[in-house]
């Protein structure tokens, strides 16, 4: 498998050695002319499922905060590449505290992007949840847990305080380390609420199940972050929960235990 040799050479690529297939694209390393290193994403069919408007963040911020995005147009982008370890891989190494205050390093440098860039809103960000029907057919717990997080993001969508472009999908292994710290990538590109942009990092990484059912590693998260930004960890905690809910919205499944746990226990955390 290889990128189209007029796709190499409009960007003066070489080198090319597939790393990944995801659900949306082909990622490649590739040599560029200058010698450094970079990731070819070719996105299939030419749909980029909403990644242009995040390339908008990112092309703004170029490189605080995210990978430097050197190239993008219709199916084809191409980015700084990122060595690692992410930041998943630190907590699964037993380091999740560092990859607490990595993360809102992060987005502190992200924050500082323009408001006034053409991203997606938070409401419609929020619209598969807002929308959704609950079934009589889920779970008991399910029911109840996305509709507590269908009240909570209504509320947060009407309560909206310190407006910034956020990356919208900020979480541990959306961040990987380089030569020039640690740097997000795959941003979806919302203006919103800063309290909404890490609410995924508490229901992540992946594979840290014990961790992500753990209401005293939300608590101590929720804590820190809250005392950086100058807010209360209450306000963290409830967008962790709508957050929780919108993400089952999209899987489409909603009798795995390990999402209803999480999203039970987040939104008791955040009523507490």
């Amino acid at each position: 498998m290889m990128p189209t040799a007029a796709v190499l050479a409009e960007h003066q690529l070489s080198d090319a050695t597939h790393i990944a297939e995801t659900a949306i694209a082909d990622v490649w390393k590739v040599t560029r002319a200058n010698g450094d290193q970079a990731a070819l994403k070719i996105y299939k069919n030419g749909d980029t499922k909403g990644e242009n408007i995040g390339f908008r963040l990112t092309r703004a911020l170029a490189g605080q905060g995210t990978a430097k995005t050197y190239h993008f147009a219709q199916d084809v982008a191409v980015l700084e590449w990122l060595d690692g370890p992410s930041l998943g891989d630190l907590t699964r190494n037993g380091q999740d505290v560092q990859a607490a205050a990595e993360l809102i390093h992060v987005a502190d440098q992200i924050h500082t992007a323009s408001t006034k860039l053409q991203l997606s809103s938070l409401k419609e960000h929020f619209r598969p949840l807002l929308t959704l029907n609950i079934t009589p057919t889920w779970p008991s717990r399910t029911q109840q847990g996305i509709g507590t997080g269908q009240r909570i993001a209504r509320h947060l969508l009407e309560n909206q305080q310190e407006i910034r472009a956020l990356h919208g999908d900020l979480h541990h292994d959306n961040i990987k380390d380089s030569t020039r710290g640690y740097l997000a990538y795959d941003a979806k590109g919302i203006i919103g609420d800063r309290a909404y942009e890490l609410a995924n990092a508490f229901q992540n990484p992946l594979g840290s199940h014990d961790l992500l059912r753990d209401p005293e590693r939300a608590r101590h998260m929720a804590a820190t972050w809250a005392q950086h930004w100058n807010t209360t960890p209450k306000r963290l905690l409830s967008r962790a929960a709508a957050h929780s809910a919108l993400s089952m919205s999209w899987a489409g499944r909603f009798d795995r235990e390990l999402h209803i746990s999480t999203l039970e226990m987040l939104c008791n955390l955040s009523a507490a």
